[in-house]
């Protein structure tokens, strides 16, 4: 999906456990932001009755995503030069 310029990525799957969600960027000052991850999923019907234990699974593949992200977004900004 298009991104919001410096505010919106957002995505939703087109195979594999159907999905969808954004990350939202809300400036702090000139070199931070806050970030806010939302994120919606589907669990196959068979899953169902052990979907409550798949929730702390799930929340774990996020956070790590969430902390590549952050180590990937900081390598990055270190090289681009500061007006």
């Amino acid at each position: 999906m298009t991104p919001t310029k410096n505010q919106k990525i957002h995505w939703r799957s087109l195979d594999g456990l159907p999905n969808r969600g954004a990350v939202r960027f809300f400036p702090k000052s000139s070199s931070s932001c806050r970030v806010q991850l939302t994120v919606a999923y589907e669990i196959p019907e068979i899953l169902a009755p052990v979907a409550s234990a798949l929730r702390p699974f799930m929340e774990g593949l996020l956070q790590k995503g969430l902390e590549r992200f952050a180590t990937f977004a900081r390598e990055r900004y270190s090289k681009i030069p500061l007006p």
